[in-house]
């Protein structure tokens, strides 16, 4: 849920991205024709505004902006002097790729880790005397260095 500026001049919809805007007092920036409008935004609802300011700079820019009767234009998230970058993207962990897992919590390596290598067939799964040493030297480096150091527990 977003609060919207929708600018009375050129027809833009200027989308506010609450999280920022939640307890928020300033001058909003429309991303197409650059009209500025106050705004007062208290525990995320629309207080006061939105109001033309005229010869008033804009302190930020919407997150987004669309022209919904005109079809597909629309600005999204960091568009040089029209909308403000994204800086609350999610890290690597929320993005839906799995984690590349090469050892279990005992410190041993695993045997399905991604990517596979060629080898591995279309299940990607070893036969049972599994050869890490030559299969993937690198793991097999780091599992090295693991044992030097204790890391590494009993089965």
């Amino acid at each position: 849920m977003c609060d919207i500026i929708e600018c009375q001049k050129c027809g833009t919809v200027n989308y506010l991205d609450p999280y920022f805007f939640w307890n928020w007092k300033g001058n909003v920036g429309c991303a197409e024709c650059g009209t500025v409008y106050g705004i007062h935004m208290i525990q995320g609802f629309m207080y006061d505004g939105p109001t033309e300011q005229k010869g008033a700079k804009a302190d930020i820019l919407p997150l987004y902006a669309d022209k919904p009767l005109k079809g597909y234009e629309a600005y999204g998230p960091g568009v040089p002097g029209k909308t403000r970058p994204f800086e609350c993207l999610p890290r690597e962990v929320y993005l839906g790729r799995a984690d590349k897992v090469m050892f279990s919590t005992r410190g041993r390596p695993v045997r399905g880790w991604a990517p596979q290598p060629p080898s591995a067939g279309i299940g990607g799964s070893f036969g049972y005397r599994w050869d890490l040493e030559h299969t993937a030297p690198d793991v097999w480096k780091e599992y090295q260095e693991r044992i030097k150091k204790g890391q590494v527990g009993e089965w």
